[in-house]
């Protein structure tokens, strides 16, 4: 059955959730947020079977290239908000078919170079599909903000059923994570549409790349007379 998601926020704000259709519909949620948390348990074991290999990696060889990984199935409400926006029903045949950020992963690397690095290894996983990249790093948002997302399907394998589920990768240096967290607060509490701020702000985001691809090169460098010393032996 489909339901205005229009209609449940409304008994969410009136405080009704204890009705019996609430209950049934929210019980419908829980049982597809199982699903969703297993695709992302899938995807975050194979992120640490990676982050160990590359670790010992003979030409790579960098501990901790995933600095941080970070997960959550998005909240009930916050589906319904998203459904309303798009103008959609909501069952859970609808949520999975038309939104692709139920499940999120977000990883923190310390460099740029890992992000690409490490995406190029899940995309080379036979279970794996890439549906989408948006490459935000490349082409940074107009607001300075810069990331690169990446949507994921992976196959399930539950008691009775294998399920096709898509999980949405969001990766950032950690430069990166430090701007956007930052840049979220700040304009949050921005009542208006301040030009001069937002101008300091995407000029903030600039100074952060240009910090961050110089310590890239220095890092390169040190790498480059690791290596150069080793053949000399």
């Amino acid at each position: 059955m489909e339901f205005a998601p229009q209609k449940l926020l409304k008994m969410i704000d009136e405080n009704k959730k204890n009705t019996n259709m609430y209950l049934k519909i929210l019980e419908s949620y829980v049982n597809m947020s199982i699903y969703y948390q297993s695709a992302i348990d899938e995807i975050e074991t194979k992120l640490k079977i990676i982050d160990r290999e590359l670790s010992y990696h003979e030409t790579i060889g960098r501990a901790n290239m995933l600095h941080q990984v970070q997960s959550r199935v998005k909240s009930f409400e916050s589906i319904l908000k998203k459904l309303e926006r798009k103008n959609l029903m909501y069952s859970p045949e609808i949520v999975e078919k038309e939104l692709l950020d139920i499940a999120g992963i977000r990883i923190i690397c310390s460099y740029i170079d890992d992000i690409y690095l490490i995406l190029n290894s899940l995309s080379q996983q036979s279970d794996i599909t890439i549906l989408e990249v948006e490459d935000y790093i490349k082409e940074p948002k107009e607001s300075g903000y810069r990331s690169l997302h990446a949507i994921l399907e992976i196959p399930v394998f539950f008691f009775k059923e294998t399920r096709k589920l898509k999980v949405e990768i969001q990766f950032r240096t950690i430069a990166m994570d430090f701007w956007a967290s930052l840049e979220h607060g700040l304009r949050y509490k921005m009542t208006t549409t301040e030009p001069e701020l937002a101008k300091r702000l995407i000029s903030s985001a600039l100074t952060i790349a240009t910090m961050e691809e110089e310590m890239l090169a220095i890092r390169n460098e040190i790498e480059q007379q690791k290596l150069n010393a080793s053949n000399n032996r």
